[in-house]
């Protein structure tokens, strides 16, 4: 496939979508394993940032981010290093830090997930339900809960307008989580 039929399938949407995701995953596989020898990153860390690299690509080819200045690969590369270079600092600056479970989710109210019916929830079965949250969401939550980023790096990590746009998007994601969670009587 070309970088031409790869945008155009990512913007036509549906199976075509989903064959240049494969496609992309695929072909480009070799910067996954380039970096993670150059950076000594856990390989499913490297995975979850090449996932998310891959994601933020097809987001920002869909919402005309991507103005095709350069080729997709480039592009892809970049997003992954940058990602990938955010990880690894933030391994380094906080090597001290809780890496088993969250220890408590704080909304913008102050309010605590971990109140009286939530208190017991391991941070892997949290972590589960942010999945399901969608790739977004997903990364969002993680940045802010789990990695400590600020409203600023969460909104150029995830390639969103502002730090007040960062910072709507996770409420409207905790939001989501905390439904999700009340229907499985989890909250």
């Amino acid at each position: 496939m070309t970088d031409n039929d790869v945008y155009t399938s990512i913007l036509k949407g549906g199976q075509s979508l989903e064959i240049a995701t494969q496609y992309i995953m695929r072909s480009n596989i070799g910067i996954m394993y380039d970096l993670k020898s150059k950076l000594k990153l856990p390989t499913q860390d490297i995975k979850d940032l090449y996932t998310d690299a891959i994601s933020n690509l097809i987001w920002n080819v869909q919402t005309n981010k991507f103005k095709g200045n350069s080729k997709l690969t480039t592009y892809l590369f970049k997003i992954f290093h940058n990602k990938s270079v955010d990880h690894l600092r933030h391994i380094s600056t906080n090597k001290n830090r809780q890496t088993d479970e969250i220890t408590s989710i704080r909304l913008e109210s102050g309010e605590d997930l971990e109140s009286d019916t939530y208190n017991n929830i391991a941070f892997e079965q949290v972590k589960s339900e942010i999945k399901q949250l969608g790739s977004e969401c997903k990364n969002i939550l993680m940045d802010w809960a789990y990695w400590g980023y600020n409203m600023k790096e969460i909104a150029t990590r995830n390639n969103l307008e502002s730090a007040n746009k960062a910072k709507k998007s996770k409420y409207s994601c905790l939001q989501k989580l905390r439904e999700m969670l009340k229907s499985k009587n989890l909250y």
